[in-house]
């Protein structure tokens, strides 16, 4: 089959058109303000507001409107917000391998975006708007788009020599503006230069950046079958533009439409009414007109201008590209092919298979309006305690009198007044209204996941007997759907938001000045790795910050020195700790390349193995020493024994000896005795041998 042979052909201008009106009749978020959806969203504004209008309009005397609504948004607004924007760190980068110079490049995209979102866009002002926008009406749309913004200004000077202005020139965004003019300027000395007169340049100072805008829920269209952005049929942001602001951005298809044209597709009154807006405006005591104007100049009256996304075949290969189109009425403003839909959306409680989800507005709507009734019963019941309605002969008071009654006034009568007036009592409240009250509240509470408890207002939880283990159990447990919606912020618009402005600065922006703790730094975008994971900056979870350090220092506080000290340093890595370091220091939102070498390169690889060898070296050099050591103590522990023992053989034959003295003086005295018996003629024993005697010393020894 040949190329195209089947193919219907491409889509003509017209077609075109006919598709963008289709899509935008048959998509949900009407302009029109006869979409159901629009109607929620205005309940919410009322309900948020505590305005007595619309569904809250008052049936009796009072207009008092229940704030759970107004609570609730606005401290899971408070809360959310603090978890994302406290820091103006939203984006991290994910490296793309694990060595310095990719953890490098993550953190200055992540340092990139984050200062084009909070420095360049006031970020912290449109996502609080975006993300309250949310929790209030279903859900918020955010946009992003590269402007081109240049300023220029005018310097001047009388006179300049060559020289002077070859320098002021250096300046690449300065340029001549018309011919230069020349004379000879003669010094008093009678000396000659040549200068430049009346020169005039022009400074062009690039301002171009990433613009980041929040799309009005009422401006926002999307074909009713989509589930999110990327699927949609058809996706549309109308807007209003001045015939002026037309022309200057698309001077060539201006200059096309006639006046006819213009005002076929404009509004006859020159004003586009929205009831959302008008809402707005009306809760905050600001008048809405919405009233033709009849001074409009031509130039500055209003069109309806579509911005839209959908996947139509324009070149005929019968294969539908993805683009985006701005028309206004039948005309084609702008055409570009893109790979993205620049826009995300928020929602806090998603309906699954369905793009629009549930506000906090919607989960607190029935508490309120019942809270609302039950508190105007109790006013109303005090009202008509403190004037109660009266009963009245018209023939006895004069009823003027009684309606306007003032102290010390003097009421005529027409006869006894005694009986002609009397008090209507009003009803008693039911005994079960407060319980009630409170009831509603605790409803309230389990809807929405927003208790006092979460909110630090629960004076129950520091009774005595609460310890702090309790009180924190019972805050965890009250935050855990905050959590849960803030983790879905986090997994869907944000990190949309975030992927996209990096796509978009990287596609469109050469180089930008950052300013990161205090330095400014020039980075050039297209040196950034083009595809890189991002997830979002919010210190929640089991793989939140405080945790990924806690386990680092684990491992490098106990795991790796326990298996050092086991004689299985083998098993451990060469770059271990250089890994180890480099994920502790990025854990900590710091740049590892500051302190760290890259050690992936050949050259740390080679110095790591240097330095593994000298410190195995070296290691075993000390167990070699260390057993030395062991082996001389053990020599020196046995010599010791076999001194004592020598001392001990020694100090026993001593003793030995000295008793041995002493017996044979004992024997010698003893002969002594046995001459003295002889010459007297008396008989004495055997005189003992030497080995007897010693012998006998050592038994009495022995023998102690």
């Amino acid at each position: 089959m040949k190329k195209g042979s089947d193919y219907k052909g491409k889509v003509t201008d017209e077609e075109l058109i006919n598709l963008i009106e289709s899509g935008s009749n048959q998509s949900v978020g009407d302009w029109l303000n006869s979409s159901d959806l629009s109607r929620e969203r205005l309940k919410s504004t009322y309900e948020f507001a505590g305005v007595a209008h619309d569904h809250l309009k008052p049936q009796g005397v009072s207009s008092i409107v229940d704030t759970s609504t107004t609570e609730t948004v606005e401290a899971y607004t408070a809360i959310i917000c603090e978890l994302f924007l406290n820091n103006g760190k939203l984006a991290r980068f994910l490296p793309t391998k694990d060595n310095p110079k990719s953890h490098k490049d993550a953190h200055t995209a992540s340092m990139l975006t984050n200062h084009c979102i909070f420095k360049q866009n006031k970020g912290w002002e449109k996502l609080q708007t975006w993300i309250k926008s949310a929790l209030l009406w279903k859900n918020s749309i955010i946009r992003w788009d590269y402007q081109e913004d240049f300023s220029v200004e005018f310097e001047e000077y009388e006179k300049i020599s060559q020289a002077r202005l070859d320098e002021i020139l250096s300046d690449e965004s300065l340029e001549i503006v018309g011919d230069l003019e020349y004379e000879n300027d003669v010094d008093p000395d009678g000396s000659a230069e040549l200068v430049f007169v009346n020169v005039r340049l022009k400074r062009t100072t690039d301002k171009s950046k990433v613009k980041i805008e929040n799309v009005p829920p009422e401006n926002f269209r999307i074909s009713r079958e989509a589930s999110n952005i990327d699927d949609a049929a058809f996706i549309g942001v109308q807007t209003q533009m001045t015939r002026s602001e037309i022309r200057k951005c698309w001077p060539d298809v201006a200059a096309n439409i006639s006046e006819d044209d213009w005002n076929e597709f404009e509004d006859s009154n020159g004003v586009h009414y929205s009831e959302e807006q008008a809402a707005r405006k009306f809760v905050v005591g600001e008048e809405y007109w919405d009233g033709a104007s009849t001074d409009l100049l031509e130039a500055n009256r209003e069109v309806t201008v579509t911005e839209c996304w959908l996947r139509v075949d324009r070149d005929g290969d019968g294969i539908a590209e993805l683009k985006r189109i701005i028309s206004a009425g039948s005309h084609i403003l702008f055409e570009e092919d893109v790979d993205m839909v620049p826009l995300a959306s928020l929602s806090p409680v998603d309906i699954p298979y369905e793009f629009y989800g549930l506000s906090i507005a919607d989960m607190t709507r029935s508490s309120t309006l019942a809270s609302t009734a039950i508190l105007r019963g109790f006013v109303e019941n005090t009202y008509l305690t403190n004037y109660s309605p009266k009963l009245a002969d018209p023939n006895v008071v004069d009823f003027s009198a009684l309606q306007n009654m003032k102290p010390k006034q003097i009421i005529p009568t027409n006869g006894n007044p005694q009986g002609a007036v009397a008090a209507l009592a009003p009803e008693t409240i039911s005994t079960g209204t407060v319980p009630l009250l409170g009831h509603l509240q605790t409803i309230k509470e389990q809807a929405t996941g927003m208790s006092k408890a979460a909110q630090g207002l629960n004076d129950t939880l520091y009774v005595s007997g609460n310890s702090a283990e309790k009180m924190q159990s019972v805050q965890s447990a009250s935050q855990q759907r905050v959590q849960h919606i803030a983790r879905r912020f986090a997994e869907t618009g944000l990190k949309r938001l975030c992927s996209g402005v990096y796509h978009c600065i990287r596609k469109n922006m050469k180089d930008v000045s950052v300013r990161y703790q205090g330095v400014f730094a020039d980075i050039n975008p297209m040196s950034l790795p083009k595809d890189m994971d991002c997830e979002i900056f919010i210190d929640l979870g089991e793989n939140s910050n405080s945790n990924k350090i806690q386990k680092l220092q684990q491992v490098g506080q106990s795991i790796l020195p326990q298996l050092n000290q086991a004689g299985a340093g083998m098993t451990v890595k060469v770059d271990a700790a250089a890994v180890l370091a480099t994920q502790l220091i990025e854990a900590m939102g710091l740049d590892s390349s500051d302190f760290l070498e890259d050690y992936t390169t050949d050259e740390f690889k080679q110095k790591a193995q240097q330095a593994s060898k000298s410190q195995s070296e070296k290691a075993k050099a000390e167990q070699e020493m260390a057993q030395r050591k062991i082996a001389a103590e053990a020599a020196l522990a046995e010599a010791n024994v076999q001194y004592t023992s020598a001392q001990t053989k020694n100090t026993f034959d001593d003793n030995a000896k000295q008793l041995a003295v002493s017996i044979d003086k004992h024997f010698q005295e003893w002969a002594g005795l046995q001459i003295k018996a002889t010459k007297e003629g008396a008989a004495l024993p055997e005189h003992p041998g030497y080995d007897q005697i010693i012998a006998l010393a050592r038994d009495l020894i022995k023998g102690q």
